[in-house]
């Protein structure tokens, strides 16, 4: 019994990106608890500037999907993924939000945020990303993420009516899994990427 995997071990091993998304009218947990136990993080400094949208409404999740440039995946042989998707999680980052609480007085002997080797809020938007993902797999639909790089940035904002110095990092996407698509991953090298003690190569 001491090798057994506990609940949460078994989550993170069988989780996965999915890509490919069928429509489906079978019946899922409801995903209503979904955003605000996402972004149940730690922030730097308590900042609390991470936030997240959610999206349920079909006729919003397709015009998402057009953002999001599905057609050109669809074009390249891919399964449709967006517009079949249950729900989309947009994670939010307000950067602001940071150098505002580290201008506050029981910070003022920290590093100032905007002097910051690493900056946190991408840390902090990448712990509710993880969170986002292992919520959705939970309920047994499965996750995906797409990077705000590949979308209309500003036709997204201007259609959630989200302000300008907000930025996105992405949708995270929750659907079925269409299993009769087999995606083609090219080989990759495979290096050392745990070590312990040292690093080694």
């Amino acid at each position: 019994m001491e090798n057994e995997k506990t609940y949460l071990q078994n989550l993170i091993l069988n989780r996965r990106i999915v890509r490919n998304y069928i429509e489906s009218e079978e019946t899922y947990p409801d995903l209503s608890d979904v955003p605000k136990l996402t972004i149940k993080i730690p922030t730097a400094g308590f900042s609390r500037g991470i936030e997240i949208i959610s999206v349920e409404n079909k006729d919003s999740i397709q015009k998402l999907a057009i953002y999001a440039n599905e057609k050109t995946y669809i074009e390249k042989g891919f399964g449709k993924w967006i517009s079949n998707s249950k729900a989309i999680f947009l994670i939010l980052i307000n950067e602001a939000a940071y150098h505002e609480r580290y201008k506050m007085m029981d910070k003022k002997n920290e590093t100032n945020s905007k002097n910051w080797s690493v900056p946190y809020w991408y840390v902090d938007a990448g712990a509710a990303m993880m969170n986002c993902m292992l919520l959705i797999d939970e309920t047994g639909l499965k996750s995906g993420f797409l990077g705000s790089h590949n979308m209309e940035v500003l036709k997204i904002k201007s259609f959630l009516k989200i302000p300008k110095n907000i930025e996105i990092l992405g949708f995270v996407t929750a659907g079925v899994e269409d299993s009769t698509k087999n995606i083609k991953k090219e080989k990759i090298n495979r290096k050392k990427i745990v070590h312990k003690e040292l690093y080694e190569n």
